[in-house]
């Protein structure tokens, strides 16, 4: 059990210590999915995949707003999985991002 919050512990420390951002006209289930599947694929280096994500649609953009997205996790050395969320910001530009490690709640 612990194995599996560290290797979960490590994706969230390997997500946040980045500033990546998803872009484009606002769709609130479309942007958070495709910045969380952007940040596990390129973050989770091979071991952590994503097995499942969800966010919310139809949510208004608004700078400083922000919503939750589920998740499921797995590390695929140890087949531990871990599921929580991750909460997407709403920042200018219809951009949306993660912004630290209080955004993710994986257990």
């Amino acid at each position: 059990m612990s194995r599996r919050r560290g290797a979960l512990a490590a994706l969230a420390a390997l997500i946040v210590a980045t500033g990546l951002s998803a872009c484009g006209s606002f769709d609130s289930k479309a942007s958070g999915e495709r910045l969380i599947r952007d940040y596990v694929k390129k973050y989770g280096r091979g071991t952590i995949t994503l097995t499942s994500v969800g966010c919310p649609s139809g949510v208004a953009q608004r700078v400083g707003g922000s919503y939750d997205c589920k998740v499921s996790l797995r590390n695929s050395s140890s087949g531990a999985t871990g599921s929580g969320t991750i909460t997407i910001h709403m920042v200018a530009g219809n951009k949306v991002e993660i912004t630290g490690p209080q955004d993710i709640r994986v257990q």
